[in-house]
């Protein structure tokens, strides 16, 4: 079982994943170059505080998967970023299971969450319920 609080500890991550439609494996995930760092920090950073934190771009290997990320924008993710993405996975997965519903796919476990999950995780995201749009 799980508390509210595990929700939102890992709201950020859920979030990540339901923008993503999947959680990236490590070997998706590239350490931004020198210069990509400098462009990073010139033109995306929120603040011009230079965290010590590495930053890493995600390169599916999916092919359509890279595809459809591609066409949207370059994701950037700290090392807190992907440590909170692997948490809630585990959330995602802790939710599927007290379900007793079989999934094949991990699309269809998303699908699932976004209907029993607060509605924010999925809100902007193709999982976003179909009843809320107007």
């Amino acid at each position: 079982m799980f508390s509210i609080f595990d929700m939102f500890s890992k709201l950020n991550g859920v979030m990540a994943i339901f923008k993503l439609g999947f959680i990236p494996k490590d070997s998706e995930l590239y350490e931004l170059t020198p210069e990509q760092y400098e462009r990073y920090y010139a033109t995306a950073a929120e603040d011009d505080k230079h965290p010590n934190e590495k930053l890493y771009m995600i390169l599916p290997e999916d092919q359509q998967k890279y595809i459809e990320l591609a066409s949207e924008e370059v994701f950037v993710l700290t090392e807190k970023d992907i440590l909170l993405m692997k948490q809630a996975e585990e959330l995602i997965e802790t939710y599927c299971t007290e379900s007793k519903k079989e999934f094949n796919s991990f699309e269809e476990k998303l699908r699932y969450c976004a209907s029993v999950m607060p509605s924010v995780v999925s809100d902007g995201t193709k999982y976003e319920r179909l009843e809320r749009k107007s």
